[in-house]
C-alpha cells in the first residue's frame, strides 16, 4: 500500500477495514512519534518526567510487559500505536494519528469493528488511574470525531498464557473468535469462539478443535462478514516459510466443523511471515501484513469483485414535534430476536451503521423522556447495493396523558391469564419501563360489550392487573409506578357491530401519568 501508510524502518501491522471500504485502522510500531500520555495515579507522568526518567520508567514497564529486560523502549514491540488511514480518492491518502484516550504509551492495537460502524475493539483493558490488564476494550468515536475511554470487554474465565493475542468479531456482533494460549491448547496459540451472553460480555473460549486448530501456531483470525469462512495465519507444515496465511470454509451450523485448510497461493503467501488478513467484501481485496521486504508492510490483493455483504445506513433522528436532531440511542436486531441488543449511540443525532442483506431488521431511536418509533429494513441478499441507504428515525417527547405504544396483548378467553405470545411485547414495556425510570404509568384493562356488565368491569380490572404482576415480580419494575384500573365497556374505540371490531375493543392500554424530568414533576391534571 501507499508510502503514507508503510515505512521503511517500523513496522506496520494489524489492518482493519470499515464496512464500506473507506478507512484503514493500522498500527504502527516503534515510531518516535508515538503518544507519551502515561497514567500513574490519574496524573499524566509523560509531562512531568524530563526525557531521561520518562526512557527509565517505560523501560521498566516494557519489561514487566515482556518478562524480559527491555532495553530501547522506543524501539520496543510493545510501543504500539493506531493510525487511520481515510480514502478522499480511494487511495486511503488521508492518514491522522489519534491522541489519548485513543492512543498511550502503553500497546495500543485495533482488532476488530462492532456492527455499528463507529465503534472499535482495541487489545488490552485500561484504567483511567493508569495500567493495563490483559484483554480486550471497545472504544467509540463521537460526534466531534474524538474518542471514548476504551470500556472493557468482559470474557468469562479468561487466560492466555501468551503475550500474542488477536481478536475477531462476527458482523452481526455475537462471535468472537480469539487467538491465543490455554491449558487446553494443541500447542502455541490456538483459536477459539465466544458467545456474546450481555453487553460487552462474553462466554468462556472454546477451543474450535483439531479440523482448525495444531501443535503450531494459529493467530490473527478475521471471520468474514456472513460466518462461514475463516481467515488466520500459521506457521503449519505446509507454510512456504514463516508464517502463511489459510482460510477454512464451516461446513455444518456448529463451529467445530470445517473443511480442510486451504493456503493461498503466491504473491499472497510468500517465504517470509505473511499475516493478519482482513477481507473486505466492498472493495473485494484482502488486507494483511507481510516482512517481505524487510519490516513488516500492509499489503492487499484483490481476491473477488467487490460484493457488499452489507448496506450502508445513513440518517437522522428527529424529534417529531419539533423536526429538530436528538442525540440517542439506537437498538437494532434481527426481526425474530427478543431483545435488540446491539446499540448505536449518536451524540449529534446522526447515525451511520451496517445491516447484513437477506435478513429484515428492527431500528428504534431511545432517549429518556421520548418514545422511539420502531421502523424494519430488508434488503434483497440477490442485489448489489452501492448506494448508501437514507432513513430517518423518529422520536416522540412523552407528555402525561399520552399512551405508550404496545403490541396487542392477548388473553386467554374470558380470563385474566396473558398468553404467552404477548410476553415479548410486555418484555418491551418493561424495557421502556427500566429506560426511562422517571415514568409512571396507567394500565387500563378495557372489553367489548358482548356479557353482563359487572363481569365486564371485573374482568378488565383483573387483566390490568395481571399485567402489572408481570412487570412488577418477572421484570422487577417499582409497584408504585403502575397503577392498574378497569374500564369494563366505557371506552370503546367503535360501536361493537362485528366481531372483528369487537376485538379492537378487548385491549390494554397503557397511559402516562407521571414524568419527572431533570428534577421537575409533571402529572396529569
Amino acid at each position: 500500500m501507499n508510502n503514507g501508510i508503510n515505512t521503511s524502518q517500523y513496522d506496520e501491522i494489524s489492518p482493519v477495514v470499515s464496512i464500506d471500504g473507506k478507512t484503514l485502522y493500522f498500527t504502527r510500531v516503534g515510531h518516535p512519534t508515538f503518544d507519551r500520555t502515561l497514567k500513574l495515579d490519574g496524573a499524566d507522568i509523560g509531562t512531568q518526567l524530563n526525557e531521561i526518567d520518562y526512557q527509565n520508567k517505560l523501560k521498566r514497564i516494557y519489561s514487566k510487559i515482556a518478562g524480559e529486560e527491555v532495553r530501547d523502549p522506543q524501539r520496543s514491540k510493545f510501543n504500539q500505536d493506531i493510525w487511520i488511514a481515510e480514502s478522499i480518492f480511494d487511495n486511503f491518502e488521508k492518514i491522522s494519528h489519534p491522541s489519548y484516550p485513543l492512543n498511550n504509551a502503553l500497546p495500543n492495537s485495533v482488532s476488530a469493528l462492532t456492527p455499528n460502524g463507529n465503534e472499535l475493539v482495541v487489545i488490552n483493558k485500561f484504567s483511567q488511574f493508569g495500567g493495563l490488564e490483559k484483554g480486550f476494550s471497545i472504544t467509540r468515536k463521537t460526534s466531534d470525531n474524538q474518542w471514548t475511554f476504551p470500556e472493557p470487554i468482559e470474557i468469562k474465565n479468561y487466560s492466555n498464557n501468551n503475550s500474542d493475542v488477536n481478536l475477531a468479531m462476527s458482523a452481526d456482533g455475537n462471535i468472537l473468535i480469539l487467538s491465543m494460549q490455554r491449558s487446553d491448547s494443541y500447542g502455541d496459540n490456538d483459536l477459539y469462539v465466544c458467545f456474546k451472553i450481555g453487553h460487552n460480555q462474553w462466554s468462556e473460549p472454546q477451543n474450535l478443535g483439531p479440523k482448525v486448530n495444531t501443535v503450531y501456531r494459529e493467530t490473527t483470525p478475521f471471520l468474514s462478514e456472513d460466518g462461514k469462512r475463516l481467515f488466520f495465519s500459521s506457521n503449519r507444515k505446509g507454510s512456504l516459510g514463516g508464517s502463511d496465511i489459510f482460510y477454512l470454509i464451516r461446513t455444518g451450523d456448529n463451529w467445530e466443523d470445517w473443511s480442510v485448510p486451504y493456503r493461498f497461493v503466491e504473491p499472497i503467501n510468500s517465504d517470509a511471515d505473511d499475516s493478519q488478513p482482513y477481507f473486505n467484501s466492498a472493495t473485494g481485496y484482502l488486507y494483511f501484513s507481510s516482512n517481505r521486504e524487510g519490516s513488516l508492510d500492509i499489503f492487499k490483493a484483490e481476491l473477488m469483485p467487490p460484493n457488499p455483504i452489507q448496506v450502508n445506513i445513513k440518517g437522522r433522528i428527529l424529534n417529531t414535534k419539533t423536526n429538530e436532531k436528538e442525540p440517542a440511542r439506537i437498538l437494532f436486531a434481527p426481526v425474530g430476536e427478543d431483545h435488540l441488543e446491539s446499540v448505536y449511540v449518536s451524540d449529534d443525532g446522526t447515525f451511520e451503521l451496517s445491516l447484513p442483506k437477506g435478513k429484515t431488521y428492527r431500528l428504534i431511536a431511545e432517549r429518556p423522556g421520548f418514545a422511539g418509533k420502531e421502523e424494519q429494513l430488508t434488503f434483497r441478499p440477490d442485489y448489489v447495493y452501492y448506494k448508501t441507504h437514507s432513513l430517518d428515525l423518529f422520536l416522540d417527547p412523552m407528555q402525561v396523558n399520552t399512551k405508550v405504544e404496545l403490541k396487542p396483548i392477548f388473553f386467554e378467553q374470558s380470563k385474566a391469564i396473558v398468553l404467552e405470545e404477548s410476553y415479548a411485547s410486555l418484555d418491551e414495556l418493561a424495557e421502556f419501563l427500566n429506560e426511562n425510570w422517571t415514568v409512571s404509568i396507567r394500565i387500563e384493562g378495557h372489553t367489548d360489550n358482548q356479557g353482563d356488565k359487572l363481569a365486564l368491569q371485573k374482568l378488565s380490572e383483573e387483566r390490568a392487573k395481571a399485567i402489572k404482576e408481570y412487570l412488577v415480580y418477572k421484570k422487577f419494575i417499582q409497584p408504585l409506578r403502575i397503577e392498574t384500573v378497569g374500564m369494563g365497556d366505557k371506552i370503546p374505540l367503535n360501536n361493537n357491530r362485528t366481531n372483528e371490531l369487537r376485538a379492537k375493543n378487548r385491549r390494554v392500554d397503557v397511559i402516562i401519568t407521571k414524568i419527572n424530568n431533570a428534577g421537575q414533576l409533571q402529572t396529569q391534571k
